[in-house]
């Protein structure tokens, strides 16, 4: 294709249509009105000889065509935008942007809610998507820009990519308020380490994102010649407090989000009965975002959020 002899803004409007898989909305996203957009994608669809997008619906549903076609061209516009607008002056107020997070539902629930509603008024055009299922390793979606920011276990990682501590958490035990093998009197959250054998005899939940029944907590405990029983591996934390405060099952969770749960679910919470290394959070990005003003803002953001924290 003779790139000179094409309209590089039609790359703007597949884009927008790829998100918002409507034609109204993807023309709001960008600034165009519907019946331009409608024309732009009249002339991809010429250019390309594919239809690319298929009504269905409501829906703008895409073709393999626009599928394959996806991910490398929202790569170099991710790029062309970062070229251009590195050094730029930054605005918050007005600046229409979509940041992209890896995190597990506990980020989600801790940091972005309370994120988001004090960002409502001073900077309504951001949008954030957290997502935790994408294939491929969290530097590998850096380096394609299919996620602009990960929270994940700090961890050695090699250049280019970056990372900086975010928030250190410390484990718990939560078991059902009616556990009918638990003395139920006293605090929803207790001072009171859980007793080792109980801890041992009952069935755990555990939290793991490729169906794996064994981790640190294994670990200590093989240390001192003590075995548990994992019943249930989801990978989500609120399956496992759902699945806690509904059966007889227990699960070593982070303290945080106990807390805040255990009132909503009918949860109580226990010490740990064995010595386990904190949880430490850290935020993940690619070295190209070292100097985006817009990525510098997103970051100090987050970190905000998890400083609030406490």
């Amino acid at each position: 294709m003779n790139l000179a002899a094409f309209d590089l803004n039609l790359l703007m409007v597949f884009d927008a249509l790829m998100a918002e898989r409507h034609v109204t909305r993807a023309g709001q996203r960008i600034g165009l009105s519907q019946p331009a957009v409608s024309a732009a994608l009249n002339r991809l669809r010429a250019i390309l000889n594919d239809d690319l997008f298929v009504r269905r619906g409501g829906e703008m549903t895409p073709t393999a065509r626009a599928l394959a076609l996806a991910e490398p061209l929202a790569d170099a516009l991710r790029r062309v935008e970062f070229a251009f607008g590195a050094s730029a002056s930054f605005d918050a107020a007005t600046m229409r942007r979509d940041f992209t997070v890896r995190g597990v539902d506990y980020v989600g629930y801790l940091l972005f809610p309370s994120m988001m509603a004090k960002l409502g008024d001073s900077a309504p055009g951001i949008v954030i998507r957290c997502v935790d299922a994408q294939t491929g390793s969290v530097p590998q979606l850096l380096e394609e820009g299919r996620i602009d920011l990960a929270v994940e276990v700090m961890h050695d990682l090699d250049d280019p990519i970056r990372s900086q501590f975010l928030l250190r958490e410390r484990y718990v035990v939560i078991v059902s308020a009616h556990h009918p093998d638990i003395d139920a009197g006293g605090d929803v959250c207790s001072q009171d380490a859980f007793d080792l054998d109980l801890y041992c005899r009952l069935p755990h939940a555990l939290h793991s994102f490729v169906g794996g029944t064994s981790g640190n907590v294994d670990m200590a405990l093989a240390a001192i010649n003590r075995r548990r029983h994992v019943a249930l591996s989801v990978p989500h934390f609120f399956s496992i407090a759902k699945a806690v405060a509904d059966s007889r099952m227990i699960a070593t969770f982070p303290e945080r989000l106990a807390a805040r749960i255990a009132p909503v679910l009918g949860l109580r919470i226990y010490q740990a009965p064995i010595d386990l290394a904190p949880l430490s959070l850290a935020m993940i990005w690619h070295r190209r975002n070292d100097g985006d003003a817009s990525q510098i803002w997103f970051r100090q953001q987050v970190m905000n959020a998890a400083q609030s924290l406490g």
